[in-house]
C-alpha cells in the first residue's frame, strides 16, 4: 500500500504514438552514460497511455535484450515520480531507456518490461532491431 507521498509521486504517463519525434531531456548525472547530451530528438517508444496499441509475441532472446537495456541503458528526467501502468493500474516503475542506434535515439519508459510480459505489447520492430544492435550485451 503507498503512502499519501509515494501516491503523489506516481504520475501517469504521457502517451505518445510509437516512432513519433519529440524533443526530449533528461537530468545528465542520472545517465548511464553522462555524456549523452542533455536535450536531444528523441524517437518514443512504448508510451502507451491505457491501451496497447499493437500486440504480439517477443521471443526470450529479445526479452532478454530488453531486460538488459532496461537496467543498463537508463536515463531520469529526476523529478517526475514513479509512472503507474494505465491499462491494470498494479505496476509501477520510473525512469526511461535510451537506445542509440544509426544515429537514432529512441525513449522509451521502463515500464516498457510490464507492458510486453503483461499486456503482450510488441514494440515496432525498428526499434526491437536497435536493441538487438546494441552494444554491450551478448546472450
Amino acid at each position: 500500500m503507498q503512502t499519501n507521498s509515494e501516491k503523489l509521486l506516481t504520475i501517469l504517463m504521457a502517451y505518445y504514438k510509437d516512432l513519433v519525434k519529440k524533443q526530449w531531456w533528461h537530468n545528465t548525472n542520472l545517465s548511464y552514460d553522462p555524456s549523452v547530451p542533455g536535450e536531444f530528438t528523441a524517437v518514443m517508444i512504448g508510451w502507451i497511455g491505457n491501451e496497447v496499441p499493437s500486440v504480439g509475441e517477443i521471443d526470450d532472446k529479445m526479452l532478454s535484450k530488453l531486460e538488459w537495456a532496461c537496467s543498463n541503458r537508463v536515463i531520469d528526467q529526476g523529478w517526475l515520480g514513479e509512472h503507474e501502468c494505465e491499462v491494470c493500474n498494479s505496476h509501477t516503475d520510473r525512469g526511461e531507456i535510451l537506445i542509440v542506434y544509426n544515429n537514432t535515439m529512441y525513449v522509451a519508459p521502463r515500464i516498457l518490461l510490464h507492458y510486453i510480459t503483461a499486456h503482450s505489447y510488441l514494440p515496432p520492430g525498428e526499434f526491437l532491431n536497435a536493441v538487438d544492435k546494441i552494444s554491450g550485451h551478448e546472450i
